[in-house]
């Protein structure tokens, strides 16, 4: 378990810790200078069977951003309120800020309580009761809080005579053996509050486990600089290990080639390579703190804490939207950087000067599109993922985006591991379709919906057009939105394999369906057909074949076009149709040329010499074997591949 120190300057908390664990977290000459930590400590002891480790916090104002580096990512909140000076305003904040980082459990020591008197040590109970109202931190662990609040308890305490320090241990021995949060399930993720070098050693860097487990060889990335990292030896709890998991904190020892003390900075995150995808926007549930004078309103300059990072940047909000204070709503924040996100990380909102913390809330998504993040639609996606419920997120994403989830960003932003998200998409019925642009989930009823689409379509298409032999995927898909194509070829091929549809060549059709052409267009055919297969295999020009059926050749080619449709005809150029079976012989003398000559090439003179055609005809042939690969040019001509012969 890890317990992070809160409360006022001076109110004794590096002397509380030293007095549970014996270890002196002030390690700065300037902390043993003046007296008072000004960066964060850490401590370990073993309670019970547990190794609990402390991280001491500052309390003075201008060091909140330290405070809430350290308070990150932790289990448990030690705050520390002095007998003699009460509930102050670091007290307020620090309380404020643990309960906007999603703290919910805590004990309060009320500390130098051997300089007042039994009616003081009320006063003060009181004071922090008041201080906790309100708060997540007003249930005790274990108390839900659906169920009748119980404040925090609090035990009055002296580190300087020792007294209270037994209780005090023994609760947060009690606390320990509680279960700690899984690492099953979810990337490795750390947020680095220090980084060092050791000697014999190298590069070392410490912080909380945010999430998942690291071992020793694996690879990760420092995030947002991208370098890659080896993990080379660890540390929880302050011993040496072979596995840390979420819960804990650790030291990791990395190397890699571009890695370097002055390139990893407080802040970054040490995490698994799927994660990595620095943001400099996200969108965020946010609420603001009841004591504030003013509402917040759109493009306020703010500080943004989150994990061990603090980035500039304003909050954007819907337009007319002002958070009065005590309220909450969603809100994007835009920041002056790019920091490490993912759903449900708690951030702490503090004002431009750093001065004053505003409020903060949780991250629900990152990187969304840069127009229209107001619109219903991006609203409609920013509600349904406002839920640490990743059944309920999916399938709420599903009813509100015809195009499709983006299954990897909604798996990185939401620290999904592989297995578990198919297990996710297999479970609620979600067809997972791979593509250019990534793996896109659509509600499998959409799919059917789809299919039901074709269905009509064609049947539609049959009716209207029966010489037509059927429609290609194109003209399938013509009426149906860019995003969704993937899934209607998904569609197709379910409709395939039921035999609800057949597919002809690359043209679809329904079971049952033969083309029927009219009398005059039958008649019009057998006359193409005769004069073309009296031509052998030097077919006429478009212009001469329309001549010779007593037609226009603009006429003509729509009704030539229509014949290639039903496989009759090819169509090698703009002048040229041609049987099938003559297009096969000319591939075949085509393939008997090159295998006679000394390279195995195809030249021109020699295909037209053993075809007999005109050069008027050659070149468009040639040209339409070089379209289908069936023929490739090369220096001296052309190389040919038998296989493809079929054309």
């Amino acid at each position: 378990m890890i317990v992070v120190t809160a409360g006022h300057i001076d109110h004794g908390k590096t002397a509380l810790v030293k007095a549970l664990t014996g270890i002196d977290a002030d390690r700065l000459p300037e902390e043993k200078a003046r007296g008072i930590t000004v960066d964060l400590g850490f401590a370990y002891t073993r309670l019970g069977t547990r190794t609990v480790g402390f991280v001491d916090v500052p309390g003075h104002e201008r060091l909140v951003r330290t405070m809430v580096a350290g308070a990150t990512g932790v289990d448990f909140a030690l705050i520390v309120v002095a007998a003699d000076d009460g509930v102050m305003p670091q007290t307020r904040e620090h309380i404020a800020i643990l309960d906007l980082l999603g703290l919910r459990q805590a004990v309060v020591a009320i500390t130098k309580s051997d300089r007042v008197d039994d009616r003081r040590l009320s006063e003060v109970e009181a004071q922090v009761r008041v201080a906790l109202s309100g708060t997540g931190l007003a249930h005790a662990p274990g108390n839900a809080p659906l169920q009748a609040p119980v404040q925090a308890p609090m035990i009055a305490c002296s580190a300087l005579r020792g007294t209270g320090i037994a209780d005090l241990a023994r609760y947060l021995e009690e606390a320990a053996a509680s279960p700690s949060p899984g690492a099953a399930g979810t990337e490795f993720r750390l947020a680095v509050d220090r980084c060092f070098t050791v000697v014999g050693a190298g590069l070392v860097v410490t912080g909380a486990i945010h999430a998942g487990a690291v071992r020793v060889g694996d690879h990760l990335v420092v995030s947002p600089s991208g370098f890659e990292a080896r993990v080379r030896g660890l540390r929880a709890g302050n011993e040496p290990c072979d596995v840390a998991e979420a819960g804990q904190r650790c030291a990791i020892n990395l190397s890699g080639p571009l890695l370097s003390r002055a390139g990893i900075h407080r802040g970054d995150w040490i995490l698994a390579p799927q994660l990595h995808g620095p943001a400099s926007h996200l969108d965020v549930a946010l609420r603001v703190l009841p004591g504030e004078a003013r509402p917040l309103r759109h493009r306020t300059p703010v500080h943004i804490h989150l994990g061990a990072a603090s980035v500039t940047g304003r909050v954007l909000l819907s337009p007319g939207i002002a958070v009065e204070p005590g309220a909450a709503a969603h809100a994007r924040i835009a920041l002056d950087g790019s920091l490490g996100a993912l759903h449900g990380d708690r951030f702490v909102l503090r004002d431009a000067s750093a001065a004053r913390t505003l409020g903060g809330g949780r991250v629900i998504d990152i990187e969304g599109p840069r127009r229209g993040a107001w619109a219903p639609g991006r609203r409609a996606v920013v509600a349904a993922l406002d839920t640490p419920d990743h059944a309920a997120a999916l399938t709420g994403l599903l009813d509100v985006s015809e195009a499709g989830v983006d299954l990897n960003h909604f798996a990185r932003v939401r620290n999904i591991q592989r297995p578990a998200l198919e297990a996710l998409t297999c479970a609620h019925g979600v067809v997972a379709i791979a593509g250019p642009a990534g793996l896109r989930g659509y509600d499998g009823a959409r799919i059917a919906a789809l299919g039901e689409t074709v269905v009509a379509r064609l049947d539609a298409a049959h009716r209207s057009e029966p010489d037509n032999p059927g429609l290609s995927a194109e003209e399938i898909g013509a009426p149906v939105a860019l995003p969704e194509r993937p899934a209607l070829r998904v569609a197709l091929d379910r409709l395939l394999m039921d035999a609800r549809i057949l597919r002809r060549e690359h043209l679809y059709h329904l079971p049952g369906h033969e083309v029927r052409l009219a009398p005059p267009e039958a008649a019009l055919y057998e006359a193409v057909r005769i004069r073309l297969e009296a031509a052998g295999l030097d077919q006429p020009r478009l212009a001469d074949l329309a001549e010779q059926v007593g037609r226009e050749p603009e006429t003509l080619r729509p009704h030539l076009d229509r014949f290639g449709r039903l496989g009759w005809l090819r169509r090698i150029s703009g002048h040229y149709y041609v049987l099938p079976g003559v297009l096969a012989e000319l591939a075949a003398r085509a393939c008997a040329v090159a295998a006679d000559h000394p390279q195995a090439l195809l030249t021109v003179g020699r295909f037209r010499e053993a075809t007999g055609i005109s050069r008027n005809m050659t070149m468009p042939v040639l040209a339409y074997f070089d379209a289908r690969g069936f023929t490739t040019r090369v220096a001296d001509g052309r190389l040919v591949d038998p296989r493809k012969g079929g054309l």
